[in-house]
């Protein structure tokens, strides 16, 4: 398994990755073949965007715009100062630290790999969920990403 220890130099191991005739393969291979994740394994992603300060800033400023979004419905990409507020930087940060997560699990990635596990850690850190393997964490996946998220049988 991967460590996820020290994370230095994730994002230049990623571009020489994709660069690679194995890593056009991986992502071009992968994207639609994901198969549904874990409960389990969308935490453990979620976990690591907190774990690493960089990615957690990101997701941070991510959270942020969210919550804004969220609040905001109306407010599109049309907007008058919509992208001034929209942190690309940031978000494109979180969705590479996703491509180099996949590539070092190696996970295939599909549109919707690790999508609950995102927003699991975007919902804790905007306080809309107590944590990431709290009973409430677990209900929403289930309520919204039981699509794309496997859970263990349930005992009977």
């Amino acid at each position: 398994m991967a460590d996820f220890e020290d994370i230095t130099g994730w994002r230049e191991e990623l571009e020489a990755f994709e660069k690679t005739e194995e890593g056009r393969t991986f992502f071009r291979d992968s994207w639609g073949n994901a198969i549904k994740l874990a409960f389990a394994q969308e935490v453990r992603f979620a976990e690591e965007l907190f774990r690493h300060e960089e990615i957690l800033e990101a997701l941070k400023k991510s959270a942020k715009w969210v919550k804004y979004l969220d609040d905001n419905p109306d407010f599109g990409q049309d907007d008058e100062g919509f992208w001034d507020l929209c942190p690309v930087e940031d978000n494109r940060k979180v969705e590479a630290f996703k491509r180099w997560y996949a590539m070092k699990r190696n996970f295939d990635l599909g549109p919707s790999t690790f999508s609950a596990g995102k927003r699991l850690a975007i919902d804790v850190v905007n306080g809309d969920l107590p944590s990431l393997r709290s009973p409430e964490a677990e209900k929403f996946v289930k309520e919204e990403f039981s699509w794309i998220v496997a859970f263990p049988r349930e005992v009977q």
